[in-house]
């Protein structure tokens, strides 16, 4: 009966070895397939930020919702591809309050922001979000018509 509970012990000993083993070197080989299809970020795509701070009504969560699914609805392979990006940036934050001055933010805002080679080279405060807060459809296609005219220039 001793016996058999050492080579118990010595047959899981045996098999946790070799799991240990064998498990580094599936995950270099995954890292390394998941490089090898990894798609090349584009030099000229578009920036779609909602700005926010702490403080957070109801309307502005909406304002929030509704261009997030603007932009994901209407532009899901851009997202993929990286021709554009989607961000919430919360402006109370101290790495991002400089962002109040950079696009003069005085609320909740969408700005829509186009790079080039790894600058920013125009921009543009999506205000009428405010007053289609109320109405999902129109609020869909402003977001939409807004971003559609930038892609033509990508």
């Amino acid at each position: 009966m001793h016996l058999i509970q050492k080579r118990s012990y010595l047959f899981i000993w045996l098999i946790f070895i070799i799991v240990a083993s064998v498990v580094p070197i599936a995950s270099a080989a995954e890292e390394a397939i998941g490089a090898a299809t990894e798609i090349p970020k584009p030099s000229h795509y578009l920036v779609a930020t909602y700005f926010y701070n702490t403080f957070r009504c109801p309307t502005c969560r909406k304002l929030e919702e509704f261009s997030e699914k603007s932009v994901q609805n209407n532009f899901a392979d851009n997202l993929k591809n990286g021709t554009i990006v989607w961000r919430v940036v919360n402006v109370d934050e101290p790495e991002n309050q400089h962002y109040n001055k950079d696009y003069q933010l005085y609320t909740k805002s969408l700005i829509i922001s186009e790079v080039r080679d790894g600058k920013e080279v125009r921009w543009k405060n999506l205000e009428k979000i405010w007053t289609l807060v109320r109405d999902e459809e129109k609020f869909e296609e402003y977001v939409k018509s807004e971003i559609d005219a930038w892609m033509k220039d990508i």
